[in-house]
């Protein structure tokens, strides 16, 4: 599948038909429950008003036909809920793919009246929590933001899901992912990419259970494994047994059934209050959790009892020790379902001095984890690596033209420095319009030149957003794409900070000693990419600067990019320096102003349009 939204609009008008379907029998069956309950009432009533017994009976079959009515209309509304969505997700996707970022946001913040929910849900759209300024690349390549690789390859709707694609953006610096392990990933992807119906059935469920909150207390105390307390199970039986006085009361002694059923309700309530302390250990776990569980419970299900084949996907899906998570949550599932139940204390209160429902369920929950153990922290992690394998899929989807790159295999860092793109494309630019081109550097530097606005700068953002999405397993905007397996470390987006005592050019000297340091220290392979060097200072500093920087990173296991307008640089490299190409960037000009056709071709371009360019905004 390629950028075209079709598939989406053919699939959104069937979801809309389906949404209508269900919202008709939605509302037919609010009015049949309400005319059941009205009726129900209209007996009781009149069977105390005419003193006919009889009534009562017609009472309990309305009831019992509102009773019916409300489970249906339950799964009706289930279901229309579902519908709802599917529906978003799909627009989401019509959206990714058009390369509309507006109308994506304004799809996420649909319904909210809010400012400041407004503000939180473009935030979990945008992944700026992930966003960090002390990294090799973050700040430069456009990982997260409005307008970012996030923001239109995310499908995760899970908080560790989210996490877990965010980490393959942000990568591990000198920890490289072996090249088995990307083909491995690479085939997941494919795999993958070919269900489109299937991930928006997982993202529209995983949207419904509203998954933004870590179940790190749960995992804590399953991982935990506390010897489980018997003495739970014993007070619950006891409890249980001892409204048996109050039956042997009636049949035997009639006269006490009401001390003795006020005596049982102390008794509970007494065991109950003498608990909470203790208890709180359990209850604390499953805080929050009934949704949360049941949420992973419904995933898992969906990849149990779906078709997917492939070994690495089947084997995430398996769990520890290749059973069923499913088994697993289920059990857990309805434990936390009647701890939910007990949510509110007035509630709790009431149901614990009739029935030791608190004692059964630390009984339970402890059972569980004495027999489970660490399978939910395995379970979360899996899931979360499956949701980063989906993100990883819509590269298929947003772009003209995609394929798997092919990963060098040497372990050799000699090797793995370079990178070969042909008809390479940045996946933030609209698929209509963008331009592609083709690149290759092996074991040496690129030098970009080319007047303003030409397209150097987004060339290398695309050298190392391809290589990125490489690195992840995805497939990646080009027609082919031959990369090694290096560490990306960049120098682009500069700024000062007053509060540190930290001009633009100081800055830039910190950030490019830091890629100097690596390719000094690291044996691992590099890929470097620095924009107009040291723009911050005078022309001859600037030069000097800049050649030293050159021979710095001028290593076989090293190649990179460099963006310059500094032509006195360019000049004295020609001949002194054997590992650098040269590219660049051209444009025409006419009356009405400049065209630029971005496209890379060999060779130095020595034109410039500043004057140009003033000019046409009014500066002469």
């Amino acid at each position: 599948m390629t950028a075209d939204p079709k598939f989406f609009e053919d699939k959104s008008k069937k979801i809309t038909d389906l949404m209508n379907q269900y919202g008709r029998r939605s509302i037919l069956l609010s009015v049949f429950r309400l005319v059941m309950f009205v009726c129900a009432a209209g007996s009781v009533i009149a069977a105390f008003a005419v003193k006919k017994p009889l009534l009562f009976l017609p009472a309990a079959l309305f009831l019992i036909v509102f009773t019916v009515l409300c489970v249906i209309h339950g799964k009706v509304s289930a279901k229309l809920n579902y519908y709802e969505a599917l529906g978003t997700v799909n627009s989401k996707y019509i959206a990714r793919i058009k390369g509309d970022f507006d109308g994506f946001f304004s799809i996420v913040c649909d319904g909210l009246k809010r400012k400041d929910e407004r503000e939180e849900a473009v935030r979990y759209a945008s992944g700026s929590e992930f966003y960090t300024d002390d990294h090799d690349y973050c700040t430069d390549l456009d990982l997260f933001g409005r307008k970012s690789l996030f923001t239109r390859l995310n499908v995760s709707e899970t908080s560790f899901g989210r996490r877990a694609f965010a980490k393959e953006l942000l990568g591990n610096g000198d920890v490289i992912r072996s090249a088995e392990d990307i083909s491995l990933r690479q085939k997941a992807v494919e795999e993958l990419s070919g269900k489109p119906d299937f991930l928006e059935e997982y993202q529209a469920t995983a949207m419904l259970g509203k998954m933004k909150k870590d179940p790190k207390a749960l995992i804590d105390f399953a991982s935990e494994r506390k010897p489980v307390k018997k003495s739970h199970l014993t007070t619950a039986i006891f409890l249980i047994c001892l409204w048996l006085v109050p039956v042997a009361s009636y049949i035997f002694f009639p006269v006490f059934l009401r001390p003795c059923i006020l005596g049982v309700l102390l008794i509970n309530l007494l065991s109950w209050a003498a608990g909470v302390k203790n208890n709180a250990y359990y209850f604390n776990a499953a805080d929050g959790m009934p949704s949360q569980v049941s949420t992973i419970h419904k995933l898992y299900s969906l990849l149990e009892t779906s078709d997917i084949k492939g070994e690495y996907l089947r084997g995430l899906i398996a769990g520890k020790g290749g059973k069923s998570v499913t088994g697993s949550l289920s059990s857990l599932a309805t434990i936390l379902f009647f701890a939910g139940l007990r949510s509110q204390p007035l509630f709790a209160f009431l149901i614990n001095g009739v029935f030791p429902l608190d004692h059964l369920i630390c009984y339970f929950m402890g059972i569980w984890a004495d027999r489970y153990g660490d399978s939910l922290a395995h379970a979360v992690t899996d899931l979360a690596q499956i949701e980063s394998l989906m993100c990883a899929t819509q590269i298929s989807f947003v772009s003209k033209v995609s394929s798997f790159p092919v990963i060098e295999k040497s372990g050799s860092a000699d090797d793995n420095a370079y990178f070969e793109g042909k008809d390479i494309s940045h996946p933030l630019l609209a698929p209509d319009s963008c331009v592609s081109n083709s690149v290759t550097i092996r074991s040496g530097i690129a030098l970009i030149t080319g007047s303003n606005m030409s397209g150097k700068t987004t060339l290398i953002r695309t050298v190392g957003v391809c290589s990125i999405l490489a690195y992840m397993g995805s497939m990646v905007p080009c027609s082919s794409l031959s990369v090694g397996r290096m560490r990306i470390m960049s120098s682009m987006r500069i700024t000062d900070n007053l509060g540190e005592d930290m001009s633009t050019f100081k800055a830039e000297l910190v950030r490019i000693s830091g890629i100097i340091k690596c390719a000094k220290e690291s044996s691992t392979a590099l890929m470097f990419l620095i924009d107009e060097i040291f723009r911050g200072t005078n022309s001859d500093d600037r030069t000097e600067g800049a050649l030293i920087v050159l021979k710095n990173l001028s290593a076989k296991r090293i190649c990179g990019m460099m963006t310059t307008h500094d032509y006195a640089m360019i000049d004295r490299t020609v001949d002194t320096y054997k590992n650098i190409c040269y590219y660049h960037f051209s444009e025409k000009y006419s009356d009405t102003g400049i065209t630029f056709d971005y496209k890379l071709a060999d060779g130095i371009s020595r034109e410039s349009n500043a004057r140009f360019l003033m000019k046409l905004v009014g500066i002469e």
